[in-house]
């Protein structure tokens, strides 16, 4: 799989504004205001584009912009003619940096800077919908058949702390007795395990459990212009209007 290559600037400026505060918010639904306070809404869901938390499932409070013109803005992507993915990423064209633009294709989420040639991106987020019963742990688990015959049984999900996220974060990785192998054959060097879903010791990755989704986080070594917690489906109801979902 193709490595997430930083990128340093983000994607579209579009404006915005949050959701009615005068309405009940919950994790099904987030109606959005008619007209946004501060430019239109997004083409899509009619969200505001304005990054506001209440948008989101979670954000991570404690990620800092580049740079003082740098601002968050409300990223939204189709996935299919009724459901969407919106998370916030920073908008730098304050600071006259290239827009980073993101795309969808084939369960992955991609990001290029506008100026580079469209083969030219890296992948951000893979997205497994979970069959019924089943766990993101078990998913993650069925990644196993791309990884080399030798370690397909010697790996394991294991629980990560410390990195927020809107669900349940964990690590597709060796068992100790695969990773004492692996340490020994490469004192000095990195090493990769379990499959591209599994772990580099030259980029962070983490898998994701949510309800009904399981996600697989391609963060790179340097900070993400966008904020892994904050990636939220939208379902387009009958009536036409988009809701929050888990």
């Amino acid at each position: 799989m193709q490595k997430l290559i930083a990128i340093g600037v983000v994607a579209f400026g579009l404006a915005a504004c949050g959701p009615d505060d005068s309405l009940p918010l919950t994790a099904e639904s987030t109606p959005a205001k008619p007209a946004c306070a501060t430019g239109s809404p997004l083409p899509l869901t009619g969200l505001c584009s304005d990054g506001d938390a209440a948008l989101f499932l979670a954000t991570d409070a404690s990620a800092e912009t580049f740079a003082p013109r740098c601002v968050w803005r409300t990223e939204e992507i189709s996935l299919s003619s009724n459901e969407a993915i919106v998370f916030r990423a920073q908008d730098c064209s304050g600071e006259g940096w290239d827009q980073t633009l993101y795309s969808h294709v084939s369960g992955y989420l991609k990001a290029r800077q506008a100026s580079v040639p469209e083969d030219q991106f890296g992948f951000i987020l893979q997205i497994v919908p979970l069959a019924d019963g089943e766990t993101a742990e078990q998913a993650a688990l069925k990644t196993l058949d791309k990884a080399p015959e030798d370690q397909r049984t010697r790996c394991e999900t294991y629980p990560v702390n410390g990195l927020k996220l809107a669900g349940r974060v964990f690590k597709l990785g060796p068992n100790a007795e695969l990773e004492a192998e692996l340490n020994a054959a490469n004192p000095e060097d990195p090493w990769d395990a379990c499959g591209p879903n599994g772990v580099t010791m030259d980029a962070m990755q983490v898998w994701e459990g949510r309800d009904h989704h399981a996600l697989f986080h391609m963060l790179g070594q340097d900070t993400p212009t966008w904020d892994p917690a904050s990636f939220t489906f939208y379902k387009k109801g009958a009536d036409g209007a988009w809701t929050k979902a888990s």
